[in-house]
């Protein structure tokens, strides 16, 4: 039975992203091409793209100049276009398609790229089936794969979805290594947590948590220690093989973002507690839903008491990556995709307490909430973007030279020899140069200005107006203070014009 459950969840979590797996991107049209954007709405997709571009494996060169996040997953999206063009699946030239925006060729770049975070969220499920107990592991896959975070991040090119997969990795062969404490268990468990890293290295602490709780729990043997440690270093080299070539260029571009991330503006940091309390509501609305939030605070309780050494494991793993939220400095939904499945299987703890009368039906429960969240996003994914129908009617209306005051260069990808940049419409004072065009927009995380707001009222006209119908609303408890890059799919964008004189 646990195996017809594994394969039913598969499917599940493989169909909810396949139909939304085209979505944010702009239209290949001369304009959009001039602009020199080849972004998705999802902002950074471009940034892994382009580093695969720059190696080819048919060189044997698997350096992606981007050290940013770490390497693993972009190796991987290398091998992925470079073994799909080999196989036909590309008319041109990927990377031609890629550059040029390529009509039909450059849909398919994006479709195979994502399709590695696709592949890593099916390992994810594979691999929460493995967890020793009745439920928690089950669960944790089941929540996993309706999830509407981890669904939306499944759908796009990035790094977190990859890295959660390691890091789930690393805590289930650190739960057998407690019966199994053979040199080679340990050799794996630092080359799955070196992995993670090579991930993302934000999952730094985590494996640093499940490899300190792993080797607690076996009284420190120092030869363990050694091979885990061995295994850390073969399995960050093997996922960011660059490192041993250019060491400074990682150092460099890792510095670079700590720095950005550490000296936030005053105006925009975030309290330690207030950001904590906003990553937790986060996951209630936006990952979890409410439901399997509450189990996975009644599993955490739980497992305090009991105190197994899997609950141990499972304990470290969250404390250790909740502490990385912390210098991240922002709330997005995105930092928190490992904390779906680390408190899934927390949740999954505290059905396993429950008589198995009860348990069918606190699952589905549990489920309904995330699963309504992931539809609504895939109608949105699946709708005309408010991006592109906005990028249109400017075509229509607004004059060539003119300048307009927006918050992205990216969404809607503009170009701007013909349309260049005004004042930037959050942070800037308008009063003092009053623009001839301002475009608004929901992604926002700060709210505008009381004189921006106030000008716009006063002094412009109201042109266009583009935003997704709202369905399903209750599943997240509305949009009210939605994290950005929640609202990727369904950013609504206003077209303002100033009142002649």
């Amino acid at each position: 039975m646990r195996r017809v459950y594994l394969f039913a969840t598969l499917a599940v979590a493989l169909l909810l992203r396949l139909p939304g797996i085209e979505w944010g991107l702009p239209p290949a049209t001369p304009h959009v091409v001039a602009s020199d954007f080849r972004s998705s709405y999802a902002f950074d997709e471009d940034d892994i793209l382009s580093g695969a571009a720059k190696a080819d494996v048919r060189r044997f060169d698997f350096d992606p100049h981007e050290y940013h996040w770490g390497t693993l997953h972009i190796e991987l999206v290398l091998l992925a276009l470079d073994g799909a063009q080999a196989a036909g699946v590309f008319g041109t030239p990927w990377r031609q398609a890629y550059y040029s925006l390529l009509d039909g060729d450059f849909v398919r770049v994006y479709v195979v790229g994502r399709l590695v975070a696709v592949a890593s969220a099916l390992l994810t499920v594979w691999l929460l089936f493995q967890f020793p107990g009745e439920w928690a592991g089950p669960f944790a896959a089941m929540l996993l794969a309706v999830s509407p975070s981890h669904m939306l991040q499944s759908d796009q090119v990035r790094v977190d979805v990859t890295m959660s997969a390691m890091l789930v990795l690393t805590l289930l062969v650190g739960i057998r290594l407690q019966s199994n404490a053979s040199p080679v268990q340990f050799l794996f468990l630092g080359i799955a947590g070196g992995l993670a890293i090579a991930g993302k290295y934000s999952a730094v602490s985590a494996v640093a948590a499940i490899l300190l709780a792993a080797l607690w729990l076996r009284r420190f043997p120092w030869r363990g220690m050694l091979t885990a440690a061995l295994g850390v270093l073969l399995g960050f080299i093997a996922g960011a093989p660059y490192i041993l070539v250019k060491p400074q260029a990682f150092y460099s571009e890792i510095h670079k973002y700590a720095t950005l991330t550490a000296h936030v503006p005053a105006g925009f940091a975030i309290p330690m507690v207030k950001l904590m309390e906003m990553h937790a509501v986060n996951l209630a609305r936006f990952s979890l839903g409410l439901p399997a939030f509450l189990l996975a605070a009644a599993g955490i309780v739980f497992m305090l008491r009991r105190r197994s050494p899997a609950d141990w494991m499972m304990l470290a793993a969250v404390s250790g990556y909740a502490v990385i939220l912390l210098p991240l400095r922002w709330p997005l939904i995105r930092y928190d995709i490992p904390l779906v499945a680390l408190l899934g299987l927390c949740a999954g703890v505290a059905l396993e307490q429950f008589p198995n009368r009860w348990r069918y039906g606190l699952t589905v429960v549990a489920l309904i909430m995330p699963l309504g969240g992931t539809i609504a996003q895939i109608y949105y994914m699946r709708s005309p973007h408010p991006a592109n129908l906005m990028l249109q009617r400017i075509l229509e209306v607004v004059p060539p030279g003119s300048a307009i005051s927006r918050l992205t260069r990216e969404a809607p990808p503009l170009d701007l020899k013909i349309y260049p940049l005004g004042p930037n419409i959050l942070l800037a004072d308008l009063t003092k140069d009053p623009p001839p065009w301002a475009l608004t927009t929901s992604l926002v995380d700060e709210p505008y200005r009381p004189d921006t707001l106030a000008l716009l009222r006063s002094s412009y006209d109201l042109v266009a107006n583009f935003e997704s119908h709202r369905i399903l609303e209750w599943a997240t408890f509305g949009e009210a203070a939605a994290p950005h890059d929640w609202k990727y799919t369904h950013a609504s964008y206003t077209l303002y014009r100033r009142k002649s004189p």
